[in-house]
């Protein structure tokens, strides 16, 4: 295997923006140049200087295809280009290849939407499995958090509380798209959508738009902002689905750990923010223990202990996530960890930070990733 730490003195980003989350009366280019704009000028670059372009398109269509993306804004990259799963994460990893290798110098990854017929529909793929019955985006948490309460004896409690903390953290964020108070009694008076989870344990869709601009680690000294260095990545595909270990439990997250906590170094503990891409609460769940945040079995003592909260031991999303903050498929996850550790979270700032790991599962649990980032 190669070092995948080996290129955290050659990529790192410089400047991110973001449009608040919810319903707009522009579409999703609209959306993205306003980011774009917002992330150039973060990071103290011009337009000219960009050579790569990534966008993404979402299994419903939405989002935004990378060479109408340049024409729209007046570039001529030398690289565009989209990923088969192009969530935030993913493209991220890319951009940070592409200028570690050295085919790119300043990469914009960039993603808008606003389907407004779909805002507030459930997140994920429409159709899971028509063989299997599987048609419902919350399905496949919905068995994975059935086979772990059946294993470890886990709570509607635990879901709530991840539910609510996500909430409150939410309320700290302008530009999130859900801020009313949540307590645990009224995610427990939420009916069922797909027994055990409540609608309140699944992402909704909303609009918006993000930009990364991820550039050399020198190049990126210079712009106006301290740089965010990508520390270590870690990926795992399990394309044979139901026939890997522990499929419905994420267990290939472990691989994923082994791998980018070995390059960065570090341990779980060394983290002072995460940020989960969280299409549901059991997604959490799932993360703090494979990742090794909490041992097998004792997420649900975890949360309730108050670890992951914002003044906690390991403050989880403090953006408010996608279950609260807005659903853009891991994009968030980026500018909100940036903003941490560089300290410009405002009221939502973590103490401290210098170290932040972003970590997702995507699709129909075919795509495991990690980003370990670190302030310059």
């Amino acid at each position: 295997m190669g070092d995948q730490g080996s290129f955290r003195d050659r990529a790192a980003i410089a400047g991110v923006g973001s449009t608040r989350q919810g319903v707009h009366e522009v579409d999703g280019f609209r959306l993205a140049v306003d980011a774009f704009k917002d992330a150039l000028e973060d990071g103290g670059i011009d337009k000219s200087e960009i050579d790569g372009v990534l966008t993404a398109k979402q299994f419903d269509g939405t989002g935004i295809g990378s060479l109408e993306f340049s024409q729209l804004v007046g570039i001529s990259p030398r690289v565009t280009g989209a990923l088969d799963y192009g969530t935030g994460g993913f493209t991220t990893q890319y951009a940070a290849f592409l200028v570690a290798t050295g085919v790119c110098e300043v990469v914009a990854c960039v993603y808008g939407r606003n389907p407004s017929a779909h805002i507030g529909e459930l997140s994920g793929a429409h159709v899971i499995s028509d063989l299997y019955g599987y048609t419902n985006a919350a399905a496949l948490p919905a068995v994975g958090w059935t086979e772990y309460m059946a294993k470890y004896g886990g709570t509607e409690e635990t879901l709530g509380h991840i539910a609510v903390t996500e909430r409150e953290n939410a309320r700290r964020n302008p530009k999130a798209a859900h801020r009313d108070p949540l307590t645990l009694d009224d995610y427990l008076a939420t009916p069922y959508l797909i027994w055990p989870l409540r609608l309140l344990d699944i992402a909704t869709i909303t609009g918006g738009a993000v930009a990364v601009i991820v550039t050399t680690l020198e190049r990126a000294r210079r712009g106006a902002k301290k740089a965010v260095r990508f520390e270590a990545v870690g990926r795992q595909q399990t394309p044979r689905r139901l026939e890997t270990d522990g499929y419905f439990l994420s267990h290939p997250m472990s691989s994923v750990a082994d791998q980018v906590y070995g390059a960065a170094g570090l341990e779980a503990g060394d983290m002072d923010v995460l940020a989960i891409s969280d299409a549901s609460t059991v997604a959490v769940v799932q993360t703090l223990e494979n990742y090794g945040f909490c041992g097998e079995g004792e997420a649900g003592d975890f949360v309730a202990s108050g670890a992951i909260d914002h003044g906690g031991s390991i403050p989880v999303n403090p953006d408010g996530g996608q279950l609260s903050g807005g659903y853009l498929v891991g994009w968030l996850h980026q500018v909100e960890l940036v903003r941490q550790l560089r300290g410009e979270a405002e009221e939502r700032q973590v103490s401290g930070a210098e170290v932040g790991q972003y970590c997702t599962t995507g699709g129909n649990r075919e795509h495991y990733l990690s980003t370990i980032y670190r302030i310059d």
